[in-house]
């Protein structure tokens, strides 16, 4: 009779690890189609009706000003880089905040070097509660650039302390390590005015800048690095964005708009309380919050993708640093579906509610220990005779013929559409990295989600430090 019972049991997990590829590769297939046909509509409209910001530039209530608001520690080696990034980009009216978390390293130094920083008084727009601002420069070269000064109080904190002295109704929160393509808040911004009243929050697409040539902060010739930590980045980032992240927008079910690019009204996120400094992924838990907030006062809020504005930031090239970003990732899920887990199956928020916050629990969170069930019942099922062979090699087909489907129609829709990288040749290197990503690199990843989950119940959780490389670069 125990023998029977064990049987019964091992069948009921055998069905629960079926249901779960199931379910989420049924809603990865329906987010996938969303996204081939919303890109092939978008291309068409940005081709066939373009915005002419130069001709709306005399109605100044139409071209609303940004502030980007750069966040930065410890980044000496990309920081001058990166600021002249965004002086190149095509928009007009924008103004830069950079706000220097704290340094120990050369970052102020290399920014007062590089365009002539002296002190200046200049009281914030707002008052979001932050560390301790120090001193306050202003560029005598660049009348567009002003760095802030702070004591250390991590990511979050700086982002606040740059929307205290952000004066323009939009900010654009991004990272210190990355580089905008001229046109890429144009096209962020192009979103915003389609339905001004209701998009609130924008997000770019984020491309690994590692192996491309950098001048003047312009990616001048992207080339991939042949490095295996980098490729099955790429593959992710390509999939995640083009063949979910744009499904997601369509249903009004996005929860990720990235720290690396993300367009946000100022005055929807004063209302929210700005970024929260209780989370190690605070990009993701202020859309959350975005969400929750409109949804309970049904103010009818949208947080949008804009594939074709991209950011070009540096990938961890080690699997130790990649490591580190994983688990970080991974930890500020949990605290994030934790603090909002009133959202959960609730209705009265739409799709957020019904689609998205569940499949984060159930897929995201929940996903780590399926596959390492699945991992564990394989030889339990061999010796007590009930693993049906043909069954799991079916299983293993299907699952590896579904991942590379995702990942060659991610590849597809990015070199119809949204081309950056060399065709043939990087298209071919993508497609053939991603035949591999099933035997090591998932398990790799499955086993940093593990340590993640296991940190936050048992461990401790802060902000990893990843080193940097800096940007290759070439004279003009």
């Amino acid at each position: 009779m125990t023998a029977d019972w064990l049987k019964v049991v091992l069948l009921v997990l055998q069905v629960l690890v079926f249901g779960y590829f199931i379910s989420l590769n049924a809603l990865y297939f329906v987010l996938l189609c969303f996204s081939v046909l919303w890109c092939r509509r978008y291309k068409k409209k940005v081709v066939a009706h373009p915005i002419d910001f130069e001709a709306l530039e005399p109605l100044k209530v139409l071209v609303p000003p940004v502030t980007l608001v750069v966040p930065a520690y410890n980044e000496e080696r990309v920081i001058v880089q990166s600021v002249h990034s965004l002086l190149g980009v095509s928009y007009a009216r924008v103004e830069i905040v950079v706000v220097n978390d704290g340094s120990t390293d050369g970052t102020l130094g290399e920014l007062t070097r590089s365009f002539s920083l002296r002190k200046a008084e200049v009281l914030p727009s707002s008052v979001l509660p932050t560390r301790p601002v120090r001193d306050f420069y202003v560029s005598t070269v660049e009348p567009r650039l002003v760095v802030v000064d702070k004591e250390n109080g991590g990511k979050a904190d700086a982002l606040n302390a740059g929307i205290n002295f952000c004066k323009t109704p939009y900010f654009l929160a991004m990272d210190a390590d990355s580089l905008l393509e001229p046109e890429a808040l144009t096209y962020a911004l192009r979103a915003v005015l389609e339905d001004r009243e209701r998009v609130v929050a924008v997000g770019g697409i984020v491309r690994g800048v590692n192996g491309s040539v950098v001048d003047g902060g312009r990616v001048r010739r992207p080339n991939l690095q042949f490095n295996f930590w980098v490729l099955m980045q790429v593959i992710e980032y390509l999939r995640s964005f083009l063949a979910g992240r744009a499904g997601w927008s369509q249903i009004n079910g996005l929860l990720i708009v990235p720290g690396a690019f993300g367009l946000f009204q100022k005055a929807a996120c004063l209302a929210v309380g700005g970024y929260s400094t209780e989370t190690v992924t605070e990009d993701l838990e202020l859309v959350v919050r975005l969400h929750r907030y409109a949804r309970g006062r049904k103010l009818g809020w949208r947080a949008v993708f804009a594939p074709d504005a991209v950011c070009w930031t540096e990938m961890p090239t080690r699997a130790r640093v990649l490591g580190r970003q994983r688990k970080r990732w991974q930890e500020g899920l949990w605290q994030t579906l934790v603090k909002h887990r009133a959202m959960l199956f609730r209705p009265r928020y739409g799709v957020v509610g019904m689609l998205a916050v569940p499949h984060q629990v159930l897929h995201e969170l929940g996903g780590p220990f399926v596959e390492f069930g699945g991992l564990l019942l394989l030889p339990l099922f061999y010796f007590l005779g009930i693993l049906n062979w043909t069954a799991f090699v079916l299983y293993l087909a299907l699952a590896f013929f579904v991942g590379v489907l995702f990942s060659l129609m991610s590849v597809l829709i990015d070199q119809t559409h949204f081309p950056r990288h060399r065709f043939p040749h990087d298209a071919l290197l993508l497609l053939a990295f991603s035949l591999v990503e099933y035997f090591g690199y998932r398990q790799v990843f499955l086993y940093w989600r593990l340590v993640a989950t296991w940190n936050y119940f048992f461990g401790r959780i802060a902000w990893r430090v990843s080193s940097r490389t800096g940007f290759r670069t070439q004279a003009r």
